[in-house]
């Protein structure tokens, strides 16, 4: 049975925005105004993108007021980005598989799975588990003993949830996300060798997270490692073990974060960036991108570099190097001729 047209007017109406133009354009797919066709909407987010938006065949936008945008319907919006997230979820639904339990499934004596739960093929659920209502396992997610999962889940193929972890509702784990490992903990032995620290914590993680494929989050030593309710991570992050990160934290790829690391609500800190343990960043805190943190940051501190640098001190240092070859010939012009630096010597002539 074939889909009723989704019309313009209609959309508007769930985004709570207007429309002007043809209200009845019916909408078949989006996409970016570079690849749009003219049944498809798109969006366009200033005028600095007039260029991109003539060129485009798109048959409708989502663009914001004054904007123009030819003989296009439009959806007019202030937020032009976020309304055309939500259209693409009108537009095109998620889909969930079926509930129930697939026969390859191995779920323990014990184990509780709601009956609106879906498990995929080839997972394994321990004893004392829970997954609650409307979540889903992918294909191969491995649920250790002990383990709690909400509401509304959505956990892709070859997560590994380990014994004790505490996953909120709504909460999504993409591939290969690992929670629950042992933090990297040693001592050494008093016969030269290194003696294992048990590490007995969880990792509990918050309502409305994200985390990216590939990312892993250290269990606790003895006591929890956190995720605040409504924080996303990206790809391959490091969490160690007895971090606590608060809520509404965004984290890029590549970061990694030492034990004991505390991140407070809606700090940002871009790829690759790491910090030493034990350290505090501070609330609405952004640490650029390759930013090597070896002391706390302050709330609303903006830091880049390695060692860290608050930003105008950073830019401030990066300006005066770019000037440092030029520096370097004044001051071997002056050694020359005062005598002190051979006229034939280049060895050190910068480049």
């Amino acid at each position: 049975m074939s889909q009723p047209p989704r019309r313009l007017k209609d959309l508007g109406a769930h985004l709570g925005r207007e429309v002007e133009g043809d209200a009845d354009f019916a909408i078949d797919g989006v996409a970016s105004l570079e690849n749009a066709g003219v049944s498809d909407l798109a969006y366009v987010r200033s005028e600095r993108y007039a260029d991109r938006l003539a060129a485009s065949r798109a048959g409708a936008v989502i663009a914001p007021p004054g904007v123009a945008v030819g003989d296009r319907p439009v959806i007019r919006s202030d937020d032009p980005g976020l309304d055309f997230s939500r259209a693409v979820r009108w537009v095109l639904p998620a889909t969930a598989p079926q509930p129930g339990i697939h026969p390859s499934a191995v779920v323990a004596e014990g184990a509780r799975v709601d009956p609106l739960a879906s498990i995929g093929p080839h997972c394994s659920i321990g004893a004392g588990a829970s997954i609650g209502p409307n979540s889903v396992l992918f294909a191969g997610v491995s649920v250790y003993e002990r383990v709690a999962i909400g509401a509304d889940c959505r956990i892709h193929s070859r997560c590994v949830l380990a014994e004790e972890t505490r996953v909120g509702d709504r909460v999504i784990l993409h591939p290969g996300v690992a929670l629950g490992g042992d933090g990297f903990g040693y001592l050494g032995d008093g016969a030269g060798g290194l003696a294992k620290v048990p590490q007995i914590g969880r990792v509990v993680v918050g309502d409305d997270v994200e985390i990216g494929a590939g990312t892993t989050v250290d269990r606790g030593t003895l006591g929890d490692t956190r995720i605040g309710r409504g924080s996303k991570i990206d790809n391959l992050v490091q969490i160690g073990h007895n971090c606590r990160i608060g809520e509404q934290v965004i984290i890029v790829a590549q970061v990694g974060l030492a034990g004991s690391t505390t991140v407070e609500r809606g700090a940002v800190i871009m790829g690759q960036a790491g910090a030493a343990g034990h350290l505090t960043i501070g609330e609405g805190a952004i640490v650029g991108p390759q930013s090597g943190l070896h002391k706390d940051v302050r709330a609303g501190a903006r830091v880049l570099g390695s060692p860290q640098r608050e930003e105008r001190g950073f830019h401030k240092a990066m300006a005066a190097l770019s000037r440092l070859p030029g520096l370097l010939r004044r001051v071997r012009a002056i050694e020359r001729r005062l005598g002190l630096h051979p006229a034939s010597d280049d060895s050190e002539r910068p480049r």
